[in-house]
Order: C-alpha cells, then sequence, then structure tokens
C-alpha cells in the first residue's frame, strides 16, 4: 500500500509539474506577443511631440585651457562640478556670449588636490563666443569664474563679471578686445544688468568673505549694486543693499525695466553664515533703483512663502516681475509682483524644478522658461495671468536660458552630454506634451 501511495503522490507531482510548465508557457508565449505589439505600435504610430524640441547639440571646449597644440575650439571633456551661469545675447550681430564659469575652485580642490586656488583658478572658465545664424562657435575668450553677463547692442560691447576678481570685463565684439574696469576686491561681482537709456551698466554684488578661510562673514558695504557708466567705462558708484542686521543682505539678480525706466534687484536678509544651523527665513524683497540718480526708492516685501529669491526677469509689456524663491518649502516656487501697483500678486504659487537659477522670456510668443537644475520649467503668460506648461528634462544642471527673439531658438549650455560639455539648441513646440 505504501508503494501505492508514493506513485499516487509521484504521479501528481507529474501532473503539477506538467501545469505549471504549460502555465509559464502560455504566460511566456502571451508576453512576447504583447512586447511584440508594443513595438509594432511605435513603430507605426507618430509619437507625441515634447513641448521642448531638439534642434541641435553643439561640442563646446572645456573650462580649463586645452593640451598644448590642441585647438582652444576642440571640443572639451566634461570635468567634475563644471558650470554655465548667464548668457547673452546681441541681436544685432547675432552673437551668443556664454558664461563658462567653470567649477568652483573651492570645490575642485576638495577632489583634485593638484589644483591651486590661488593659481589655477585664473585660467578656470572661459567665455564662449557662438554665432546664432551658422551655429558655430568662433572664440573662446580667457576670462575665469564669469557669472553675470550682459549685451550693450547700441555700443556694440558686451559686459562679463569675474566673480573671483571682483573684475567687469568690457568685450569689444567686432575685435574681442578685453577691457578691465576693477571693482572693490571684495564685491564678487554676480548678475550684470544694461540701462540703454542712460547707459548704464548694473552690476549686483552679493559680496565675498574677506577672509573666508576663517569666516564666511561678507562686509556690508560689499553688499550692493555697483553702477558703471557705459559710455566711458568707469565705475561711478556703488548702491547699498546690505540694510538688514548685524549680517546685512544677499544681492540676487537685477533688471532694468524699459517701461518704468527703473532698475530691481532681489534682496535677502542673511542670517550668520558661519552658523551650522542656517536656515532661510522670510521677509524677502524687491529693491527698487533709480537709474537717474542712483539711489534706492524703496523695498517691495515679497510673501514669506518665497524663501531666497534669487533669479528674476520683468515682462515690460505686462509689467510683471518673476522671480524664483530657491529654497521654499516644499519645493521651489515662483512668485510675481504687479510692478504697477509696486505688490505682489497674491495667488497659489507656481512651483519650479529643483535648484532654480536664471529666468528668461519669449516676449513675442509670452513664454518663460526657468532654467532649473533638474530640468526647464515652462510658463505660458495669458494676458496678466499665467498657466504652468510643465518642467521638462532636457539634461543635467541646466541652470541657464537664453532666447533668440528673432528666431525663438532656446540655448541650453550643458555641463555633460554623452561625457562633453554641449551647446543644446531647441523649439519651443506648443504642440507638445508634457
Amino acid at each position: 500500500m505504501a508503494d501505492i501511495s508514493i506513485m499516487h503522490r509521484r504521479e501528481r507531482h507529474l501532473q503539477v509539474s506538467r501545469v505549471l510548465v504549460w502555465l509559464v508557457g502560455v504566460v511566456s508565449v502571451a508576453l512576447v506577443v504583447f512586447l511584440s505589439a508594443r513595438l509594432a505600435l511605435q513603430f507605426y504610430t507618430t509619437p507625441p511631440l515634447h513641448h521642448l524640441v531638439l534642434e541641435q547639440d553643439i561640442p563646446l571646449p572645456g573650462p580649463f585651457p586645452p593640451p598644448s597644440g590642441q585647438s582652444p575650439l576642440a571640443p572639451g571633456r566634461a570635468e567634475r562640478f563644471d558650470h554655465f551661469d548667464f548668457q547673452a545675447l546681441d541681436p544685432k550681430t547675432h552673437l551668443l556670449f556664454i558664461a563658462h564659469s567653470g567649477p568652483a575652485p573651492d570645490r575642485e580642490v576638495l577632489i583634485n588636490h593638484t589644483f591651486n586656488p590661488e593659481t589655477d583658478s585664473k585660467t578656470d572658465g572661459n567665455v564662449l563666443v557662438f554665432d546664432t545664424v551658422r551655429h558655430k562657435l568662433l572664440r573662446v575668450l580667457p576670462i575665469p569664474q564669469v557669472a553675470g553677463m550682459v549685451a550693450a547692442p547700441d555700443l556694440g560691447r558686451v559686459y562679463a563679471a569675474d566673480a573671483n576678481d571682483s573684475i567687469i570685463y568690457t568685450i569689444n565684439e567686432r575685435t574681442f578686445q578685453l577691457t578691465q574696469i576693477k571693482l572693490d576686491i571684495n564685491d564678487g561681482p554676480d548678475a550684470i544688468e544694461y540701462d540703454p537709456l542712460d547707459h548704464k551698466i548694473f552690476v549686483s554684488d552679493p559680496g565675498a568673505p574677506p577672509e573666508p578661510d576663517v569666516s564666511m562673514v561678507t562686509l556690508l558695504k560689499n553688499e550692493n549694486v555697483a553702477v558703471i557708466d557705459a559710455l566711458t567705462n568707469k565705475l561711478i558708484t556703488w548702491v547699498p543693499l546690505g540694510l538688514d542686521g548685524k549680517w546685512g543682505d544677499d544681492v540676487g539678480h537685477t533688471r532694468y525695466d524699459p517701461t518704468s525706466h527703473l532698475v530691481y534687484t532681489v534682496t535677502l536678509p542673511l542670517q550668520d553664515p558661519d552658523s551650522p544651523n542656517l536656515l532661510p527665513a522670510p521677509p524677502s524683497y524687491l529693491a527698487v533703483i533709480d537709474p537717474v540718480t542712483n539711489r534706492l526708492l524703496k523695498r517691495i516685501r515679497l510673501p514669506d512663502a518665497c524663501l531666497t529669491p534669487h533669479g528674476l526677469v520683468i515682462d515690460p509689456r505686462i509689467e510683471i516681475a518673476y522671480m524664483a524663491c530657491i529654497d521654499s518649502n516644499p519645493v521651489p516656487i515662483l512668485v510675481r509682483v504687479d510692478l504697477r501697483t509696486q505688490k505682489p500678486i497674491v495667488e497659489d504659487y507656481p512651483t519650479l524644478a529643483i535648484k532654480p537659477d536664471i529666468l528668461a522670456m519669449d516676449y513675442s510668443r509670452h513664454l518663460l522658461f526657468v532654467g532649473c537644475a533638474a530640468a526647464i520649467t515652462v510658463f505660458q503668460e495669458q494676458g496678466r495671468a499665467l498657466k504652468k506648461i510643465g518642467e521638462f528634462q532636457v539634461g543635467g544642471n541646466t541652470h541657464t536660458v537664453a532666447v533668440n527673439q528673432q528666431t525663438h531658438e532656446i540655448y541650453l549650455p550643458v555641463p555633460s552630454i554623452g561625457g562633453r560639455p554641449t551647446l543644446r539648441i531647441m523649439t519651443y513646440d506648443s504642440n507638445g506634451v508634457n
């Protein structure tokens, strides 16, 4: 009886095994059929269009000088901590100037023990000159650690801020000759704006600590907006903005409004920069500067939800300023100020991708682009209202964006595409999907 029982169990085992094998076979065949159908569908179905459509990728040189004998225009390799900052496009010459800041010296020295911040930072970074008509790189200008850039088309010049050395470089667009305008050594210039009516350059100076090895505290006098006469390239004065408390204010981006003929700068009251528990806190402000008298007129308090405002752009047609609030909780947000009433617009603040930086507009198409480390956030103006289109990943560390107002091309320098720094040229398709 025991032998018969064992045989029955073996037969049941075999039957179960056959059933399992049959089921696995059926499932496998079904999966193959499903995947084949999906693949065929992809081949014979037109995919939905992305709102940001790739037009061309242009390999760019690296942030450091090339090896001996190699052309400075030759494509370089991606570097750790590499960074692109502001761009300046002159609509008359069709030249795009790109601030290739390179790795920050204080970060580079942590992983590259042969890097000497005292000497190597002098060649860390450059300015790239790109012909937007021929889609061709023309020049690599030896200006290190550039942050802000702005074009003065009526003067045929471009201005670039060397943040490390507190120097504003004037670039002659015809000869590419460089002229230096020296600021206070601890100004640490960032953003730059041009007032074509009064022919003045306004420079955001957040300040640099005089003894960074000892303390990250900046002096109040270095927290300002520097004013330069663009006709003579001479420094005129500073507009003090280090106004709050013991530590003063961080100074963000500066923009000129051609409608009101005023200059606007975002500021953030600072806490002790040496504190290990440093957290952003309100209030923040939009400073209003008279470009004729070079004086601060007032400060517009921004909503408490706006933590660490930095990026700024103005649409002069509808008189609205847009600001990116980097550290708002739980994600960055966009805050708007009505420049007619000089008051913030109270609304459900639109969210942005992580680490927003530079804002740019396609004015005739009423599009707002926010360059963020994680993606490009796109908005559509609808009158004086605003609609968020979406967030689009087009590469890593897309901090900066520039728009060609004539061709509507969008320029996105990216530190690494396929292991090379690359200028990604895109266009916006309103029929695309998020």
